[in-house]
């Protein structure tokens, strides 16, 4: 068996989505399930429909391609590129966008090769300082789009946490459905993608405090690690552990904590700092920066403790661990966002999937 690999657990997956699925269900609320954390692989795309998912995000056109055959609506979250343009309108039903120039440019494009207008969904910049327009720019902007032939205003979306780390709150939410009240009313016409944000806006839906005007949650993270962003905690019903990565020890030996000789920067730049505790038992895993993030893994054995590594190398204090590891064996980590989408996008990794 080879080594490292990140192991997806398909039955407490597809649960975390059927319970996400429930509960914005209640509040007529439907999933789209954000793909862009598996860099491309099918298989999860795939246990995403086998739960009844019917609306797809990702932020890059080319995971669209991969899994191009499973049926649904497809929604390029990160906004477009002037040059990706013609991929766009023919990859994806619907896409989100704040800015005008590009928004006229799918346009112009529609137009000249005889296509049916594009879908758009206008972000709307409640304060995370991320993609959209500003509340006050934006009857400006959709006076403009509502000119253009080559597109379809169906909604607005906002989002919260990716960049700013601002949390979602009831006085933005209201802001955001009086837009979408004061553009229905102004132009005679029904928004029908109200997207209320991501899985940091989850607790919004069973605190009861999320609009009822809201129809659509973009989701990854809740589904994936069966929490929510906002309070970090359980989501009833779901498992925190459905992925998992292993890695091998390659090597184990006691040296000092210290390296020896003069101080230089390491093979990233930087200047690392070190402890002087002694000597200790430290194991080498045969996994690095090149495939994963050593600040979002988590050893279950929780005596480990994470010194650093090199792009092919991680490094481990076990001094304190009970279990008395040798060469071949096994580390199992919990994962965080940053480490799930490395260890996604290396090709190093091998991906597992258990029942």
């Amino acid at each position: 068996m080879k080594y490292p690999k990140i192991i997806i657990n398909e039955t407490k997956f597809l649960n975390n989505i059927k319970v996400a699925m429930q509960i914005c269900k209640e509040k007529k609320i439907e999933v789209l399930a954000v793909t862009k954390g598996f860099c491309g692989n099918k298989k999860m795309a795939e246990l995403y429909a086998k739960a009844g998912i019917k609306y797809f995000g990702d932020s890059r056109l080319e995971n669209f391609d991969v899994y191009s055959d499973i049926k649904g609506h497809k929604q390029l979250l990160r906004i477009p590129s002037l040059s990706e343009i013609p991929d766009v309108v023919k990859k994806c039903d619907s896409s989100l966008n704040g800015d005008i120039q590009t928004i006229k440019t799918i346009s112009e494009y529609c137009i000249l090769n005889k296509l049916k207008p594009h879908k758009i969904v206008l972000m709307i910049d409640l304060g995370d300082r991320r993609e959209g327009v500003l509340p006050n720019e934006t009857m400006k902007v959709v006076d403009e789009i509502i000119k253009l032939k080559g597109v379809e205003l169906i909604g607005l979306g906002c989002n919260f946490g990716c960049y700013g780390a601002r949390i979602p709150s009831d006085w933005a939410m209201k802001e955001f459905v009086d837009l979408q009240h004061n553009i229905e009313n102004k132009y005679n016409l029904k928004l029908t993608h109200m997207s209320g944000g991501n899985s940091l806006s989850l607790h919004l839906v069973w605190e009861n405090r999320m609009p009822k005007e809201i129809n659509f949650l973009r989701m990854g993270f809740a589904m994936i690690f069966g929490t929510e962003d906002m309070y970090r905690k359980t989501i009833p019903g779901m498992y925190r552990d459905c992925f998992r990565c292993e890695a091998e020890v390659i090597e184990v030996d006691y040296k000092s904590s210290m390296p020896v000789g003069e101080a230089g920067i390491d093979a990233f730049g930087h200047k690392p700092h070190f402890d002087d505790i002694g000597d200790i038992k430290r194991i080498i895993l045969n996994i690095g920066k090149l495939d994963t993030a050593f600040d979002a893994m988590y050893p279950r054995d929780q005596d480990l403790k994470i010194l650093g590594g090199s792009t092919d190398h991680l490094i481990i204090n076990a001094n304190d661990s009970k279990i008395n590891y040798k060469v071949g064996d096994i580390v199992t980590f919990d994962l965080d966002w940053t480490s799930l989408l490395y260890l996604f996008n290396s090709k190093y990794v091998e991906k597992v999937f258990e029942k």
